[in-house]
């Protein structure tokens, strides 16, 4: 069986946040691809003892097909549950003992908020000065990976010092469910997500509120709705639904739902952005509706997953009627996301990786 190297600078299992659920995922799906995967992920001292093993193991004739690690939000020194270093060498140990033995690696590199003034903003001036010192010496030390990968290749150029040959796009995947329902009834639309300053969906609850025949099912964590609820008097519109699920407690939503949404206001930072819940839309093969010139939006009609739609209550409310009055090209939009979805599992997303880095050699 081939074998591979999975590293994570934290532990894998138990993160619910979508960024967190993805090293799990990917994980599992290196197995579903058929590879043997040896793991170096939790805490320091965990990650210091695998990589003994893996040092050992390699001496005695251990070979690896490629390794595939995926990186912290958090500069990796950091990622102890104290946010100390206390174990500042063995991930750099580790890239060296990789390229020593000639294994091709990649990393998946996730979140740029740091190059945004936001992140100053959030963390204070001295926090962000220490910490984006450590996100620019962890680039240079990426530099001699065989792929970065990211979430899309629009993100590479926020990213200093990587080259560009390196770059590759590895969006979120997704498990595929069948939850497709009968045309007919209410034009039912879901969001599942975050709403927030940054997630700002004014214009979607104006065009739900003006529209007949549409009911907007809109999923959000309790918390972070009852932040904003007063910036939505329209919610209390009988079109609209407020729903706080998770997990399984989604599948009946998606069960009701003909078309599902990222229709949020643009900003810089989603000209880029390939959110988890983009795919996981996908996998349920519902159609989705993104605002556009975001990445999501372009990516859904390059793929054939939905439709792009300028962020104002006027256009939102235009395309709702035209789906609502046109059931066959809702029927078709629908076959086409079940066609395309399975391009788009998390398995996929590894074949892809094994496929890059099995192709190449370290240090070619």
């Amino acid at each position: 069986m081939p074998t591979m190297l999975f590293h994570a600078p934290y532990p894998i299992h138990g993160r619910q946040t979508g960024s967190g659920v993805r090293p799990a995922k990917m994980r599992r799906a290196f197995e579903d691809a058929g590879f043997d995967v040896l793991e170096i992920a939790g805490h320091g001292a965990e990650r210091a003892r695998a990589l003994h093993r893996l040092r050992r193991s390699l001496r005695r004739g251990l070979e690896l097909d490629f390794a595939y690690a995926e990186n912290s939000t958090m500069p990796t020194l950091l990622t102890e549950p104290h946010h100390l270093p206390t174990h500042p060498a063995v991930d750099l140990m580790l890239l060296g003992l990789l390229r020593r033995h000639r294994v091709p690696t990649g990393l998946f590199y996730r979140d740029v908020y740091w190059r945004f003034p936001a992140y100053q903003a959030d963390v204070g001036r001295l926090i962000a000065t220490g910490t984006k010192t450590l996100y620019r010496a962890e680039l240079l030390a990426y530099r001699g990976l065989d792929r970065v990968y990211l979430p899309s290749t629009k993100m590479s150029s926020f990213v200093p010092w990587i080259r560009q040959e390196q770059v590759a796009e590895l969006p979120p995947g997704a498990a595929i469910h069948d939850s497709r329902r009968d045309p007919d009834g209410e034009l039912t639309l879901l969001y599942v997500g975050n709403v927030s300053d940054y997630y700002r969906m004014h214009e979607l609850f104006r065009a739900v509120d003006a529209t007949d025949g549409v009911r907007l099912l809109f999923c959000t964590p309790r918390e972070s709705w009852e932040a904003v609820a007063h910036e939505y008097p329209l919610a209390n519109s009988q079109r609209i639904e407020i729903v706080h699920a998770r997990g399984d407690e989604l599948l009946p939503l998606f069960a009701r739902a003909h078309l599902t949404l990222l229709t949020v206001e643009p900003a810089q930072y989603r000209d880029f952005a390939a959110p988890v819940k983009l795919f996981e839309y996908i996998g349920h093969g519902k159609p989705v509706l993104a605002t556009e010139g975001t990445h999501a939006g372009e990516l859904v009609e390059r793929i054939g997953a939905g439709r792009q739609v300028a962020y104002a209550a006027s256009a939102i409310a235009r395309l709702l009627v035209e789906l609502r009055e046109d059931r066959r090209t809702l029927v078709d939009m629908t076959d086409r996301v079940e066609q395309v979805r399975h391009g788009h599992t998390w398995q996929a997303r590894a074949e892809q990786v094994a496929t890059d880095l099995r192709g190449g050699r370290s240090g070619s």
